[in-house]
């Protein structure tokens, strides 16, 4: 009997073990959908993007059961859809210490006459092909106005952000009056009012 308990107990964590990567890769996976940057659509499962992938691509399979994937690299991307409501926007973004324009998948929280997104990507990294796996997850805001897209997002910093949102949000004569913290709550909201302006708008 004893040993029979042993042999369970064995089997039960052997079988754990192999199921665990594979539900590992099935969180990674997610049905939604690309929307290439010519304007064609592609459904199926995406691999969520991480800090690890934003600056490279997405990879993609056409059928859930299939482990047949296909690599799509960023500068192929207009933005990528999730099925849990996430969207991520391919960015250029303004070249940094001398190195060529990178790209990153951004994930828009507020959409509109204003755009806010979010990234954990250390942009700011001696190598852009490179994340800082080993650094804390720092959170990264950029904002834009919608119609100056050919522009690079605007990185919002603690010390600034009520001077810059002041800035963008000049055009609009009931803009809301920027106040509060640093924090993502903050910046939503604040960006949702701006986004529902009803007032005069100047170029």
């Amino acid at each position: 009997m004893y040993f029979m308990k042993v042999f369970i107990l064995f089997l039960t964590l052997t079988m754990a073990l192999i199921q665990s990567p594979i539900a590992h890769a099935q969180k990674r996976m997610q049905s939604g959908y690309i929307v290439f940057a010519h304007g064609d659509t592609l459904r199926g499962e995406l691999e969520v993007p991480t800090r690890s992938t934003v600056a490279r691509g997405v990879m993609f399979r056409k059928d859930p059961a299939s482990s047949n994937k296909q690599f799509y690299s960023i500068k192929k991307l207009h933005s990528l859809h999730l099925s849990d409501g996430r969207t991520y926007v391919m960015r250029k973004m303004l070249p940094v210490s001398k190195r060529n324009t990178l790209c990153l998948l951004l994930e828009r929280l507020a959409g509109g006459r204003a755009n806010l997104y979010r990234s954990t990507y250390n942009l700011f990294g001696n190598n852009p092909d490179e994340v800082y796996a080993n650094q804390s997850a720092l959170i990264y805001y950029y904002i834009e106005r919608s119609t100056e897209r050919t522009r690079a997002p605007y990185l919002l910093q603690a010390t600034t952000f009520r001077n810059d949102l002041r800035s963008l949000f000049s055009d609009c004569s009931t803009a809301p009056i920027i106040t509060g913290k640093f924090s993502e709550s903050n910046l939503l909201h604040l960006v949702q009012q701006y986004n529902t302006c009803k007032g005069n708008l100047t170029p």
